[in-house]
């Protein structure tokens, strides 16, 4: 009851605050507005068809300008920024968390009209993503028709005004980059062949031993749901040591830093620990050296899978099961997805399910042992059919 009552006094506060804000009306010519606030692996999920809105004849001449989420900038910056004559960054805890920051944000945001804004994420939510649409002055707004993942039927009759057009979507479980797709196709009006997410790197070399065959295991999550045993990578790296010959790299984030002194108990045998210790481009770099990636549900595996690795693993307890994991074979046989025996009894019963009701569930991740793990990674590194391997542990997209 406590925390219902904190959360709308915070959201009454926000819509105080909108009101607040006086947005510029000057409208700059030929000036377009992106708006992408989501995650790391949204960003990598959706990046590819910069390019194409970039460069199609509709907006030829147009001056770009990206909202986007601080924690994908230093990828962005690698990638993408050649793109954008400005960017306003946002830190999307602290714009949901600080009233200060937040106001302050608000008001650099709507400082210039355009004429165009764009808002492709297909699960909107009303006091981030609509919000600001509705408060950036704009000759025309487009955004998707969505969902109900993240905002209620009363929020989104109220927020579907704030847009001048809303571009369909297939109403059913669709892979977050192949919904990409679909939302530019609709606004560029056009066929966009596009095969898979991908990330042309150029190699620069890491602190790694060159010569170093390695393993990554990346320990992060962003929830406790999401994070498996430490105990279970440990028994796994165990025996990618004493049956692969692999070393083992640790990482993540700074934040799962205590997880990393805790894992390093659990270990009776070397490795290198790199947890919190590389940029978002370093572990790029990382990832693109590794023989494998032994992964939590978080960005890594994506990041994996656009930069072509083709031994990427992935525990898994099902969060919005078909629209991030497990990939598509059409755009990706090398991601291995070993979820909870709940999920690998019915795969398509509990997408339909995790459609129907914006699914994020509760399944315990510790359900799924490290014997299913080894027993996938194993039949994919020694390219032998270990019996019973597939029903113990492989997702079906």
């Amino acid at each position: 009851m406590i925390r219902k009552l904190k959360t709308m006094a915070r959201y009454l506060i926000y819509g105080l605050m909108n009101r607040l804000i006086r947005p510029s009306r000057r409208i700059g010519e030929k000036s377009l507005l992106l708006v992408r606030i989501d995650l790391i692996g949204d960003y990598v999920l959706f990046r590819n068809f910069i390019q194409a809105l970039r460069q199609d004849p509709q907006y030829q001449g147009y001056q770009f300008t990206l909202l986007g989420n601080s924690a994908w900038r230093g990828l962005f910056e690698k990638l993408d920024a050649q793109f954008f004559a400005e960017v306003v960054w946002l830190d999307l805890e602290r714009f949901n968390r600080g009233l200060a920051y937040r106001f302050q944000k608000l008001r650099e945001i709507t400082r210039q009209g355009y004429e165009v804004v764009v808002s492709p994420v297909y699960s909107r939510d009303f006091w981030n993503v609509d919000s600001i649409v509705k408060l950036v002055r704009a000759r025309e707004k487009i955004g998707s028709v969505g969902d109900l993942s993240n905002i209620t039927r009363r929020q989104k009759r109220r927020s579907d005004r704030y847009y001048t057009r809303l571009l369909p979507a297939a109403d059913e479980v669709v892979f977050e980059f192949n919904r990409n797709r679909e939302f530019f196709q609709h606004l560029l009006n056009r066929p966009l062949p596009l095969p898979r997410p991908e990330i042309a790197l150029q190699p620069s070399g890491t602190s790694l031993d060159p010569s170093l065959a390695y393993a990554v295991f990346f320990i992060g999550g962003s929830s406790a749901s999401k994070k498996w045993g430490l105990g279970n990578f440990a028994r796994v790296g165990k025996h990618l040591i004493d049956n692969h010959g692999l070393e083992i790299v640790l990482c993540g984030a700074a934040s799962d830093r205590p997880d990393a002194a805790v894992l390093a108990r659990h270990f009776d045998f070397r490795f290198t620990d790199l947890v919190g210790r590389t940029s978002l481009w370093e572990l790029a770099q990382v990832i693109a050296g590794a023989g494998l990636l032994l992964s939590n549900d978080t960005m890594a595996p994506h990041l994996a899978a656009a930069l072509g690795k083709d031994k990427v693993f992935v525990v898994y307890s099902g969060n919005y099961y078909g629209r991030c994991l497990p990939y598509p074979g059409e755009i990706s046989r090398g991601v291995q997805v070993i979820c909870h025996p709940q999920i690998r009894r019915d795969p398509q019963a509990f997408k339909a399910a995790s459609n129907a009701y914006g699914f994020v569930n509760r399944l315990d991740i510790d359900r799924i042992t490290p014997e299913s793990v080894i027993d996938e990674i194993d039949e994919v590194l020694l390219g032998q059919a270990r019996a019973g391997a597939k029903a113990r542990g492989r997702c079906l997209a």
